[in-house]
């Protein structure tokens, strides 16, 4: 693995950290679980993921940001990894793929950017998944420019397969965010 790779790796391993606190912070307050205020990042009045997560600004289309944050995150993660795995044949549109989504979530993060500084408080945890997302997206553009275009076609099966594991993971967290609330155990 070059140095590229291991940046990439280790940006989207940390976003998935990243996320997957957030989200579950998220879900722990909405349910509840936990005091808000209390959090690893609620330092003062002022710097709190909990009074950013407790805002209706914390969701866009519905869905909690952290939550859609997680399953893009867990998805890139994924795509990279087991993508690596299918051979050399795979490798040019696996990272093609990868720097497009990376991309498109890059402008989105600017919307998120804008949230961010018209908000009451300041999560430093949540600018960080912005700022790994363009770490990511940089070193997927270098492995891409590094990464030879295939001779010929492979089968396109393995890649449906891998397309239905990364977006299914993505649909499954907003889904059982959705039903957890329909039945009432989070709060809005």
């Amino acid at each position: 693995m070059n140095r590229l790779q291991r940046v990439l790796l280790t940006a989207l391993l940390l976003n998935v950290l990243n996320t997957g606190y957030l989200s579950w912070r998220y879900v722990a307050l909405h349910a509840r679980w936990v005091t808000p205020g209390t959090g690893l990042c609620s330092w003062t009045r002022g710097i709190d993921c909990d009074r950013v997560l407790m805002t209706p600004q914390a969701r866009a289309f519905w869905f909690p940001n952290a939550l859609l944050g997680l399953g893009f995150s867990l998805g890139c993660l994924v795509w990279w990894l087991a993508g690596k795995r299918l051979g050399a044949a795979y490798q040019h549109h696996v990272i093609r793929t990868l720097v497009f989504w990376l991309g498109v979530s890059a402008v989105a993060t600017l919307w998120f950017f804008w949230l961010l500084v018209h908000l009451d408080a300041l999560c430093p945890f949540c600018p960080w998944h912005h700022v790994l997302i363009y770490i990511s997206l940089a070193a997927a553009w270098g492995v891409w420019r590094r990464t030879p275009a295939p001779a010929g076609h492979a089968p396109v099966r393995p890649l449906a397969i891998l397309v239905g594991v990364c977006v299914g993971q993505f649909l499954l967290w907003p889904a059982l965010w959705a039903v957890a609330f329909s039945r009432g155990t989070l709060l809005p």
